[in-house]
């Protein structure tokens, strides 16, 4: 009589790693099926408001400077903003600012967006984008949160006052200055004083005490501080206070009965 070893030994013995395969495959397919569905519930729709081609080197692009495709997204209450680089994703890019207030899938983390626009493959950029030329409030907003977030995360230069506040540069190179702004009653302007990121002190810009409306700027004036920038300030009612260009010498004018423009 054979023994339980004998039975289990010889020809029958090549079957055993059968299920053994059959059973990691079930597996690696549980996983991939499950990562799948992970991937696929993390996406939700998103309006696309803005997209737009533009040279994130600014003026100290080279000629060989290759372009980035800055996106902005709403979803819900929440605006998303990112963007790729067309050497990463030739191609992909194209056309899609066409696609401004349609829907597209989107998921993302702190550091990425996916976006899948309609009937077509979904393209991975980065989170954030420095692009200065959203036309929206809500776009403009994301971009500059983050520029702001990075000036208060550095210990404010000595020779900045403490109640100076950042604002976004003038996309010139100076990601962001410091300001301190005074409406003056007695001359109609608001002077702005203004510093280098390193404390350096730059000098003043001017503004007129009247909004682009023709409303007068209150005493109590406050700038929304995201929307505002070198050369462009914004009330918190949304008003655009336009900057004065008139002529002055040692921050006199040189035509004090001109009006400001």
């Amino acid at each position: 009589m054979q023994s339980r070893r004998s039975r289990l030994s010889g020809s029958g013995n090549i079957f055993r790693p059968l299920p053994l395969i059959v059973f990691a495959a079930c597996v690696a397919l549980s996983v991939s099926l499950c990562a799948s569905a992970k991937e696929a519930k993390g996406f939700a729709p998103a309006t696309l408001v803005e997209a737009a081609n533009y040279l994130p080197c600014g003026d100290g692009c080279s000629a060989l400077s290759d372009p980035a495709s800055a996106f902005c997204f709403r979803q819900g209450d929440q605006v998303l903003v990112g963007e790729g680089k067309s050497y990463l994703h030739e191609g992909k890019f194209s056309s899609l600012e066409e696609l401004a207030g349609k829907q597209f899938q989107v998921r993302f983390n702190g550091r990425h967006l996916w976006m899948r626009p309609p009937g077509g493959a979904t393209v991975k950029i980065e989170r954030g984008s420095r692009f200065e030329n959203f036309k929206d409030a809500g776009c403009i907003r994301e971009v500059r949160r983050p520029i702001l977030k990075a000036a208060y995360a550095h210990k404010r230069p000595g020779r900045v006052p403490a109640y100076a506040f950042a604002l976004a540069g003038s996309g010139k190179g100076d990601l962001y200055l410091w300001f301190q702004c005074d409406l003056d009653p007695h001359a109609s302007v608001i002077a702005c004083r203004k510093w280098y990121e390193n404390g350096d002190f730059i000098g003043k810009d001017w503004y007129c005490s009247r909004t682009e409306d023709g409303a007068p700027v209150p005493a109590d004036f406050e700038i929304d501080r995201l929307l505002s920038q070198a050369g462009r300030l914004v009330l918190k009612s949304g008003a655009v206070v336009p900057e004065d260009h008139r002529a002055r010498t040692n921050d006199v004018l040189d035509r004090p009965g001109e009006a400001c423009r």
